[in-house]
């Protein structure tokens, strides 16, 4: 078999036995090999009234697939006021991955993994709709809320790499050793996605979920898109960045030339790992459990059954550059740092708990520095999130990358916020007497203001949500200080809050009101 082993938002796959086999006759799909399957909360989606459900034509599309067959699908919203009608934001949604007969078994199966076969299928994702969350919640903070809105359900396992069809891979994970086929085309979903925005071979879709039907603008006419993703999202839009970049200017209709007025940007969260470059790996459980040393030798068993589609140009920068090395665009966290030409900004939780317990269990040191700890992991969060200032003068790629990234990097553990209003509205940095939260610091990144990127210091001040809720000061008490700063954010119910003022929105209904005054007061702890 071959035992995967999950590291960040990264797979690897580690081999011992063979598990991709050649079949000798028909091999069923896994939904149907393995009566295991179960259905895990993590991934899932909650059934709503807002974002409507499309299902792909695989009759045009016929490689928009799920890993277990069924349709690829996604959730949309037009857009609300006639200056948004050419403006979209697309998210990609994250939940981890497999590429071994093993573990895409335990994954179907929720074993010995939170993950399930919710990140495998379309069949148990809401059939009607979802409500707009995080980045997709239309609320006055958001500078995006009434744009055009598009959430595509993670179903394929592959980090949004995938183009490969019909693989044959193997397990004993219920008793005797049996042949299934998996599909990884997350790329193909992307694409899919696309050319149906695009009215490419399909009728406009139409929105159902309002007083009276909207057929959706087309995406050709796109004056502004927004790419965003969290954890495999994120790395999926790491390596799709580029080459969906160029496809929209592409097809766009005021697109002539070089002249193009289409303004395209990506939103990366949870993605920003320590880089596997600068690592000691010798240390790690990877060499000392599987002969597994070095960087090359990592990524060298990561994604094969994935026939990853990766960054075209990083591929043709290696093998004119430094030949022998095309190998390092197989990870994501090279590919950021070096060859992402689109404008990107970049969010990045210092204590993210995923990526940070992932990172530490395994066992990796530093040179110079020891072995990886939260303190460490952190110094090196804030470091290369400081770093990405001098891309164009670090990065293989650096004189062809036209905007200095912008950063948004809390002390803050969640793991994916893009789809958290909490995480998205009320994580807020201190930035002197302001407190910015990460759309303030995307807006001005986007408007060419200043701060464009805000890092909380070693020491700095910022506020978690759910971590003592309604210390607005920093201090880790809630007090009569919070109490005099909550007196002077109170709106009442139908005021909106100013930016000031999110720590204080504990309930997150855009307000700071009397059910928020209840919640500190069960918060209170006085000054000792």
């Amino acid at each position: 078999m071959y035992d995967q082993i999950r590291h960040g938002t990264f797979c690897f796959v580690v081999a011992s036995t063979i598990s991709m086999a050649v079949a000798s006759g028909p091999v069923p799909i896994i939904s149907e090999a393995l009566s295991c399957g179960q259905q895990g909360q993590a991934g899932g989606l909650a059934n709503g009234i807002e974002l409507q459900r499309f299902d792909l034509d695989l009759s045009v599309f016929p490689d928009a697939l799920c890993n277990d067959g069924s349709t690829a699908v996604f959730y949309f919203r037009p857009f609300s006021g006639p200056a948004n009608r050419d403006r979209w934001l697309f998210q990609l949604q994250g939940g981890g991955g497999c590429g071994s007969g093993e573990r895409c078994a335990q994954r179907w199966c929720m074993i010995d993994t939170a993950f399930s076969l919710v990140g495998m299928t379309s069949t148990v994702a809401p059939a009607v709709a979802i409500n707009g969350k995080g980045i997709t919640d239309r609320r006055p903070a958001n500078p995006f809320g009434n744009w055009n809105h598009v959430f595509i359900k993670y179903c394929s396992s592959d980090s949004w790499r995938g183009v490969s069809r019909d693989v044959i891979l193997q397990t004993d994970i219920e008793g005797p050793l049996v042949d299934y086929r998996i599909h990884f085309l997350g790329n193909r979903i992307i694409d899919a996605v696309l050319d149906t925005l695009r009215r490419d071979g399909v009728s406009a879709s139409v929105y159902t979920q309002g007083p009276t039907p909207v057929p959706m603008p087309d995406l050709d006419n796109a004056t502004h898109v927004i790419l965003a993703g969290a954890s495999a999202g994120g790395s999926g839009v790491i390596q799709n960045a580029d080459r969906v970049g160029d496809y929209l200017h592409a097809n766009n209709t005021a697109c002539a030339g070089d002249e193009c007025p289409l303004v395209f940007r990506v939103l990366i969260d949870s993605s920003f790992a320590p880089s596997l470059e600068d690592l000691d790996i010798t240390t790690s459980t990877f060499c000392t459990d599987f002969k597994i040393c070095d960087w090359q030798a990592l990524l060298a068993f990561g994604t094969a059954a994935h026939d990853p589609n990766i960054d075209q140009s990083c591929f043709e920068w290696h093998q004119t550059n430094a030949p022998g090395t095309e190998w390092q665009c197989d990870d994501a966290g090279h590919v950021i740092r070096h060859h992402v030409t689109t404008p990107m900004f970049v969010r990045m939780g210092q204590k993210d708990s995923l990526v940070s317990s992932n990172f530490i269990n395994t066992g990796y040191s530093v040179p110079g520095k020891g072995s990886l700890d939260l303190p460490l992991f952190m110094e090196i969060v804030r470091d290369e999130c400081a770093s990405l200032v001098n891309i164009q003068a670090t990065a293989h790629e650096g004189a062809t990358i036209p905007v200095l990234p912008g950063v948004f990097s809390p002390r803050c553990p969640k793991h994916e916020t893009l789809r958290s209003s909490p995480d998205t509205y009320n994580a807020v940095i201190n930035d002197g007497p302001t407190n910015l939260a990460m759309f303030n610091v995307f807006t001005n990144w986007i408007n060419g203001s200043q701060p464009s990127v805000l890092i909380t210091p070693d020491g700095g001040s910022d506020f978690c949500p759910g971590f003592l809720p309604a210390d607005c000061n920093f201090d880790d008490l809630v007090d009569l200080d919070d109490f005099i700063g909550f007196q002077n954010c109170a709106t009442g119910p139908a005021e909106v809050i100013s930016p000031n003022c999110v720590c204080y929105d504990i309930d997150t209904s855009q307000t700071v009101d009397m059910i928020d005054f209840s919640a500190l007061q069960q918060n209170f702890t006085g000054t000792p």
